[in-house]
């Protein structure tokens, strides 16, 4: 009788073991398809957008996305906007590289030349050294830390998670990242859920994410698309009810 219980306690023992052990390989898994479809995601490409303020076109914008021979990639943006006497140009590059999913800025650059005064950044994440080391720019005070993205490299990074919510079973992501002034601020994000919308480019189902803020006196609203690997295609501004900016998808490549 009592081998009987000692053979019973031996393998309760090898389930719960087993049980144990099984989680880890389950994540590792998990992290290595989210790991890889990330990387699916990560592809090259080239979009143009119309710059339309309450229904007049005001000016282009583009994304682009290329990858360079190294295996790093770089993320260019751009809007070019001008209204009667006024204009506006602003210029964003993120070289940075894709490790486990995860978006990581290696340098940041910002220009905005127009009507008004010109603005300039320029900096380096040093994750090795832990630093961020900035080149161009009014001094800033942010300090590097861990996960984080630049305003422009963000937009990349919500791409995937947008895409892969369903494998990370998350809906609203906050990400801390330095803004086009130097600043260190956290962005935050959560799906509203599938919507069709029409631009130039055409009739799109899409997935629609909003920029959550402390007030709603603003707010961002951004249409991704599913069959063209969650690429932007629509993303509105309002403030205070009224549009302030949209830009709609014309050309993909």
């Amino acid at each position: 009788m009592l081998q009987f219980w000692d053979k019973a306690i031996v393998i309760s023992a090898l389930l719960i073991a087993g049980a144990c052990t099984a989680a880890p390989i389950q994540h590792a898994e998990q992290d290595a398809t989210f790991t890889a479809r990330a990387e699916g995601l990560t592809q090259a490409y080239r979009a143009s957008y119309e710059l339309i303020r309450r229904g007049s076109k005001r000016g282009e914008a583009g994304r682009i996305l290329s990858k360079k021979e190294n295996g790093t990639w770089l993320y260019e943006t751009y809007t070019d906007a001008a209204m009667l006497f006024l204009s506006d140009k602003r210029e964003q590059r993120t070289l940075f590289r894709l490790e486990h999913g995860q978006v990581k800025p290696i340098s940041f650059t910002y220009q905005r030349t127009g009507t008004g005064a010109n603005k300039a950044l320029a900096l380096r994440f040093d994750d090795a050294n832990e630093t961020l080391q900035q080149q161009a720019g009014e001094p800033m005070s942010a300090r590097w830390q861990e996960g984080l993205l630049d305003v422009n490299a963000v937009l990349h990074q919500l791409q995937i998670d947008v895409a892969l919510r369903n494998l990370s079973g998350l809906k609203e992501w906050s990400y801390p990242l330095i803004d086009e002034d130097g600043r260190l601020t956290e962005y935050t994000f959560r799906v509203l859920g599938k919507e069709t919308v029409e631009v130039p480019f055409g009739i799109m189902d899409t997935v629609k994410v909003m920029r959550v803020r402390k007030s709603n006196r603003r707010e961002t609203y951004f249409w991704f698309s599913p069959l063209h690997q969650y690429t932007l295609v629509q993303m509105q501004q309002l403030k205070e009810g009224k549009e302030q900016a949209k830009l709609v998808l014309r050309s993909l490549h």
